[in-house]
C-alpha cells in the first residue's frame, strides 16, 4: 500500500513539475506570447520614458541611410531604425500604412528614435 501512494504522489508531483506559464494564448512552437500592444501617436512616445516597448501605426516618410528611416503619424516625425531581418521579405512604399512595434531610445539631449523589432502593414 505505501508503494502504491508513493507512486500516486510522485505521479502528481512529475506533473505538475513540468507545468509552466502558458498566458491567455498558445503557440504551435512554444515559448512566450505577450498580447498584441496598443498603438500610441509618435508625439506620446517622444515623451514616454527610455527602453519603452512602443507600437506605432504610420508611413516611413524618408530613408535616412541603409536601415534607418523617417516614421511620420500625423501628430509628428520620428527616426526609426529596421535591420534586414526585420523586414523579412516585406515591401512598403511612402503610401503604406504599417504598424511597427520597437523599443525607444530616448536618452537626454538626444533625438529620441525606435529600434524596430517588427514591422507589418496596417489594415
Amino acid at each position: 500500500m505505501k508503494k502504491l501512494t508513493l507512486a500516486a504522489i510522485l505521479a502528481i508531483s512529475t506533473s505538475t513539475a513540468f507545468a509552466g506559464f502558458n498566458g491567455n494564448t498558445s503557440s504551435a512552437k512554444g515559448g512566450f506570447q505577450q498580447g498584441a500592444t496598443s498603438p500610441i501617436s509618435v508625439k506620446q512616445a517622444l515623451s514616454a520614458k527610455d527602453n519603452s516597448i512602443v507600437t506605432l501605426v504610420g508611413n516611413i516618410t524618408q530613408q535616412i541611410d541603409d536601415d534607418e528611416y523617417l516614421f511620420n503619424d500625423g501628430t509628428a516625425r520620428i527616426k526609426i531604425e529596421i535591420k534586414n531581418r526585420v523586414w523579412n521579405g516585406l515591401n512598403v512604399g511612402p503610401e503604406d500604412k504599417i504598424r511597427i512595434t520597437g523599443k525607444l531610445d530616448n536618452e537626454a539631449f538626444e533625438k529620441a528614435e525606435v529600434e524596430v523589432f517588427s514591422v507589418e502593414k496596417a489594415n
